[in-house]
Parts: C-alpha cells; sequence; structure tokens
C-alpha cells in the first residue's frame, strides 16, 4: 500500500544505499483487495511478486519470483516486514541460508498477546528456526519487545513503532467532500477501522446516543458485524446521524479523517486480541483532529499527552470525552498543537533515518 512503502522509499535515497523491496501483486485487507501500483518518482526498486493466501499474514508465500534477488542481488541486510513464525519468514531464511549466507537478517513483529498464532507445533518450529538466524528484531513496542522474549528470542532488539506519511496525511479542508456526506454543520465524529467486535464501535455508538448536541458519526470501514452496529444505531434512534462508507483505499483516508472534528478509536481487549498500536490514530493527528482512544494495549502509549483517553467499554466516559472537545475550543487547539509535536515521533522521516543508522551499525559490527 503505498502510504506505507515510503519509508523503504526514504531509506534508499540516502547515498549509499541500493535498495530492492519485494512485495505481494495483490493483498486482501480491510475487506478489500488491494494490487500493487508502482511508484513513478521513487529510489528504490520495487517488485511484485504472485503469492498463495492473500491477506493471511501467517500463511502466505511467495508462488515465484523471489529466489533471484537472493542468488543474484546478495543483500547485505535481508529486512523482513513480517512475524517470525510465519511461512514467509520460513520461505526467507531458508533462501538466505540457501544463497545468501553473509546477509544480516531483521524481522519485524507487532506481538500483543504472548500466546497469539500458537496454534501447534509448525508455528512454533518456524519461530525457533528464524530466531537462530537473527542479528536484530524490531518489535513494534516495548510490550512486544517483552513478549518476544517470553516466547524465547533473546537477541538483539530496537521497537520501531508504525509510522504515517505526513505528505498524505496532513490537514486539509473538505468542503466539497463535507457536502456530498451532509455533514457540512455538523460537529463530526470519526472512526476509521475494520467493523468488528473487538474495535469497539458499539462503545462508541451508545456513547453518542448519550451526547446532547448536534452531531454526526462518520464510520469509514468494512467488516462483519456491520448489521449489528446499524441495529443498534436504530435501537438508540440516532440511524440518521450515522454516515456509513465502506472501506477505502489507503491513500482516500486522509480525506475522510479531515471531514472529522474529533476521531475515537474505542478498541476492546479480548482474550486473544488487543490493540497492538493504533495507525488511525497518529494520522489523525498529523491532520490536527483531536484523537481519544481507548486504554486497550498500546492505545495509551500511542496518545501519550496529545489526545484523551477513556477506560475500555466505559460509554459514559466516552461520551463526556467527546463533549470535551466539541464544548472547548481551547481544548480542541491545544489537542491539535499537541498531536503535530506527538507525531513527529511516528513520521516515515524519522523512521526511516532510525532505520538507516541500525542498518550502519549492524554492518560496521
Amino acid at each position: 500500500m503505498k502510504p506505507y512503502r515510503r519509508k523503504f522509499n526514504l531509506i534508499a535515497a540516502m547515498p549509499d544505499v541500493t535498495m530492492r523491496v519485494v512485495t505481494p501483486e495483490r493483498w486482501y485487507e480491510s475487506f478489500q483487495e488491494i494490487n500493487f501500483e508502482p511508484e513513478s518518482d521513487i529510489h528504490c526498486e520495487e517488485i511484485a511478486c504472485p503469492i498463495r493466501f492473500s491477506g493471511y499474514g501467517s500463511r502466505f508465500y511467495y508462488r515465484r519470483g523471489i529466489t533471484q534477488h537472493f542468488k543474484i542481488f546478495q543483500p547485505d541486510i535481508i529486512h523482513l516486514e513480517e512475524e517470525a513464525w510465519s511461512i514467509n519468514a520460513l520461505q526467507t531464511v531458508r533462501l538466505k541460508r540457501k544463497y545468501s549466507t553473509d546477509s544480516k537478517f531483521i524481522f519485524r513483529t507487532s506481538l500483543s498477546i504472548p500466546s497469539k498464532q500458537r496454534f501447534g507445533p509448525l508455528p512454533v518450529w518456524i519461530e525457533k528456526r528464524v530466531f537462530r538466524e537473527t542479528d536484530i528484531a524490531f518489535p513494534l513496542s516495548e510490550n512486544a519487545g517483552k513478549i518476544l522474549k517470553q516466547r524465547g528470542y533473546h537477541g538483539e532488539q530496537i521497537p520501531f513503532p508504525n509510522g504515517v506519511d505526513i505528505s498524505l496525511f496532513q490537514k486539509q479542508d473538505m468542503p466539497q467532500l463535507k457536502k456530498s456526506l451532509k455533514i457540512a454543520d455538523s460537529f463530526v465524529i470519526g472512526y476509521v477501522g475494520r467493523l468488528i467486535q473487538m474495535k469497539g464501535i458499539d462503545t462508541l455508538i451508545e456513547a453518542a446516543a448519550m451526547l446532547n448536541f448536534p452531531f454526526k458519526l462518520l464510520i469509514v470501514g468494512s467488516g462483519e458485524d456491520k448489521p449489528f452496529y446499524k441495529e443498534l444505531a436504530a435501537k438508540h434512534r440516532i440511524t440518521e446521524n450515522i454516515v456509513w462508507i465502506d472501506a477505502v483505499p489507503p491513500e482516500e483516508v486522509p480525506n475522510y479523517i479531515n471531514c472529522m472534528d474529533t476521531l475515537v478509536l474505542p478498541s476492546r481487549t479480548t482474550p486473544d486480541w488487543v490493540e497492538f498500536f493504533g495507525r488511525v490514530l497518529i494520522e489523525g493527528m498529523a491532520c490536527e483532529v483531536p484523537v481519544i482512544g481507548s486504554d486497550s494495549g498500546e492505545i495509551p502509549h500511542v496518545i501519550g499527552d496529545a489526545g484523551l483517553i477513556f477506560p475500555e467499554g466505559d460509554i459514559p466516559t466516552l461520551a463526556e470525552r467527546i463533549k470535551q472537545i466539541a464544548s472547548d475550543p481551547t481544548l480542541y487547539q491545544n489537542l491539535q498543537k499537541l498531536g503535530l509535536v506527538r507525531v513527529q515521533n511516528f513520521t516515515w522521516e524519522t523512521i526511516a533515518q532510525r532505520t538507516y543508522e541500525v542498518y550502519q551499525q549492524l554492518l560496521s559490527s
């Protein structure tokens, strides 16, 4: 996806870097199929290859086209943006051992629950094999790093968060889109993401039903639980207050965020899932939209002092947080400013520079 490939393009712009990025031709995510589209002005070479099991991060693997990049290109560093237990990770380390034995190896993990994805002996076996080949791991957070140790990885690790493309996610006026959505004259509460139970959209809908001022709720995304949420909205008699937009391509997401007056991520922890980052929060900050998040997983660490937090599932407190932002212009402006400062920790420029420095250290060690 274009907004999330910028990191490697920025690294490739460094004067002493030659980079190839291998990516799936097609990927199914957030209930939409995303086809690879090459960029015209890039510093790295991007190669799209066919895969099996699109949309399954732990199962997919490349059907053909990647062996030459180990055998002929002979990279100094292999940087895998997949989990260590995945089939793609196994495929990568096998090709490394066969064709690129001197290459340094990095994998990235977004672990959030210690037992996640341990469904049998195969993932455990793959993970151990990948750990043995790893020079540095890039966990998404400090908590992910702790879980990585619990799973048996005792090598070097450096936390690297998700990033945001500030050339795409930035404040802009969207009068025509607001008009077409019929939200131009309302206070707009927004949500962007999958419409599934763990994302807590029911908490948001019920909190919105408690508000005593005019509002619109803009929900952007698709998912299996959408009919349930529509029924819930009808039960609370706020159907007319909600605008539903199916999942849009990543590069269109900033348009909808810029229609919002506040963006809410109401995620709710389940026995086998917790919010491991919450990328949409930093996307909202970059667009100068005040954010509200539950205290599920990494959300409070991502928001810091640049937004408001509520206990997950706490409907009255979420309603109060929304009222605070809607009724207090000073708070609104302060959160905009704090968000812009906070998001600098998560720009692809910042993350690319840090990644490049790690590459240099790895090759000089």
